[in-house]
């Protein structure tokens, strides 16, 4: 699995970071509550681009089987992706909650389960 770093994903953790360090080393009440609201900030930044990511994810998955009109399994699609299978499953998952992808069958191993896009 490939590890980098993506420059658009550091100003989060970097925001929290700095109102962090900030609260915990002032004595200035005044600073203290601005910098509990800039590390909340950075929080709910780094929250979204793990909600974006999540979303790139399933993307991914759907232009997959997109080229696959027969299905594809968990497993396949993982490959195809360079994505473990957990990860391929959490995005099926949704995208089967929310209708745009079907299971073909009932009642097998996650590895094995095959899915395409609904009708």
């Amino acid at each position: 699995m490939k590890i980098s770093i993506d420059p658009n994903r550091i100003p989060g953790p970097g925001i929290l970071a700095i109102g962090l360090f900030t609260a915990f080393t002032t004595h200035d009440p005044a600073v203290l509550g601005l910098s509990i609201c800039v590390a909340s900030s950075g929080l709910l930044l780094a929250a979204d681009d793990v909600h974006e990511q999540g979303l790139r994810r399933d993307r991914k998955v759907v232009a997959h089987l997109a080229k696959k009109p027969d299905g594809a399994r968990l497993r396949q699609i993982g490959n195809a992706l360079n994505l473990p299978d957990p990860v391929v499953a959490k995005s099926l998952a949704r995208l089967t909650a929310d209708g745009i992808v079907v299971r073909e069958y009932e009642g097998e191993p996650m590895p094995m389960r095959s899915y395409r896009l609904a009708d």
